[in-house]
């Protein structure tokens, strides 16, 4: 009995914002998570395997974030999308009593950053931030040319450097956007011939794992002058409690590189989010 009685009042000390021990109302949560989905705009071009531009809008893009800001910003962001891009109609070609069809191009794009910071100039009506970050990035490609298929992929590890500002435009509303470059990256692409022996001999394990692991061990240390690369956020915030806001994202992912041949890759995400505070 004494038991649920103290488990009673120290709820309803917490609760009561009356009380002296309850939470300070002013003082704003410093932790987050944000819930977020929607749309995927894909053009790419890679010359390993195709002359064609592949383009596509698709509904499968969602992501997760945590973001923490006390002394110092932090963040740690997952992402995944799916896109598929088909240059004709969906044709069989009937061949030796079979039917083979063209299906859709398949890019799979799986990342995460951890990124920390701090502020460097603050107002009433924004603060600046200027950190680093770690990012992972596992982009894969399925190409489908009837009588063929072929796996293509881009696994890079980089450490960048970020800037972010927050523009307080009201008491419930706030934008911010953040731009990050990469300073230096591992990054792992297929060869010059797509599906050499090299490549024959990194999947001769048929094991996920080992496969992934031998991509990467592949792969060589690049900066800005062999892969060119920059990621943009813009947010929207609009808080409906003081710890509940809704609001949109834009996301602007930008990749170029010639090794072994040219990728040109444009990836726009535009996304409906939900966020937590506490």
């Amino acid at each position: 009995m004494k038991k649920y009685l103290s488990l009673v009042l120290g709820f309803y000390l917490l609760l009561n914002p009356n009380n002296s021990i309850a939470m300070d109302p002013g003082d704003p949560p410093k932790n987050s998570i944000t819930i977020s989905a929607g749309l995927s705009i894909l053009s790419r071009q890679d010359l390993v395997y195709s002359p064609f531009v592949h383009r596509d809008l698709s509904t499968t893009n969602y992501g997760f974030n945590f973001q923490r800001n006390g002394k110092t910003f932090q963040y740690f962001n997952l992402g995944f999308s799916h896109n598929s891009s088909q240059l004709v109609d969906f044709e069989e070609i009937p061949m030796d009593g079979h039917h083979h069809g063209f299906h859709p191009h398949e890019f799979l794009f799986i990342h995460s950053v951890y990124g920390i910071g701090k502020p460097y100039k603050k107002t009433e009506k924004n603060i600046s931030y200027l950190g680093t970050a770690v990012r992972m990035d596992m982009q894969a490609s399925f190409y489908s040319f009837a009588l063929s298929n072929m796996f293509g992929y881009f696994i890079n590890q980089s450490l960048a450097i970020w800037h972010r500002k927050t523009h307080f435009l009201h008491e419930k509303h706030t934008l911010s956007h953040q731009l990050e470059l990469p300073m230096i990256s591992w990054m792992a692409r297929p060869p010059y011939l797509a599906e050499d022996d090299g490549f024959i001999e990194n999947i001769s394990s048929h094991k996920s794992s080992l496969i992934l692991l031998e991509f990467v061990k592949d792969g060589k240390l690049v900066s800005w002058n062999q892969l060119q690369r920059a990621n943009f956020q813009l947010e929207y915030r609009f808080s409906i409690s003081r710890k509940i806001s809704l609001g949109m994202d834009y996301k602007l992912d930008i990749i170029r590189t010639t090794f072994p041949r040219a990728l040109n890759s444009y990836q726009q995400n535009l996304n409906l989010t939900t966020t937590l505070k506490f």
